[in-house]
């Protein structure tokens, strides 16, 4: 606890300025899930709470993540009520039973794909779409030119955004602070690597 608790903190309005999400910045005491706000897919169906602390700490940002797993874990078991009974397909089982010798491992089939993906016309605007993602909001930003393929594209990681406030929070902090400080921020290198 006196690794995590009272380091690294980060209070609620400078989490908003610095365009933080997820974790991060319900963390700092902010009740913002796109899930809830947006109302996208299935989730408002379900009962479930935005996880949250006010400290803006570490053990806050760790608290959070425990706290959503569990709420994951609910809406789970209420998705799995929802689906009805009936007849189903163990797809390994075909696998499986293929042999040596079978056209699926043929070179056309592995290599080649069969049909064309499908292609749709973007409209000449500017689109912007997000979701919740574990780490944060994940948007994909895109202008169409009536193609196939759009003009311009940007997606906006959550890992990256988040990652920028790591000199604030080290400032006046011990050395062997700043792993559990990056720790709590949990980023993925693929995304910061910019």
């Amino acid at each position: 606890m006196e690794r995590v608790e009272g380091v690294g903190i980060l209070g609620g309005e400078e989490a908003i300025n610095w365009g933080l999400s997820g974790p991060m910045l319900r963390a700092s005491g902010i009740k913002w899930d796109l899930r809830k706000i947006d109302r996208y897919e299935c989730y408002d169906e379900f009962d479930w709470e935005v996880q949250w602390q006010k400290e803006g700490d570490s053990l806050a940002r760790y608290l959070v993540r425990i706290s959503e797993m569990t709420e994951s874990i609910k809406i789970i078991q209420q998705a799995l009520e929802g689906i009805s009974g009936g007849a189903y397909e163990n797809l390994e089982v075909r696998r499986f039973d293929r042999t040596k010798d079978s056209k699926w491992n043929d070179f056309n089939y592995q290599f080649i794909s069969k049909k064309p993906s499908p292609t749709f016309e973007l409209s000449k605007q500017e689109l912007y779409v997000r979701v919740e993602a574990p780490k944060g909001e994940l948007g994909i930003f895109m202008i169409g030119d009536q193609g196939v393929f759009p003009w311009r594209w940007k997606i906006r990681p959550p890992g990256f955004i988040n990652l920028q406030i790591l000199p604030q929070l080290v400032k006046r902090m011990k050395l062997a602070d700043i792993m559990t400080i990056l720790g709590s921020i949990d980023i993925i290198m693929g995304e910061v690597d910019r």
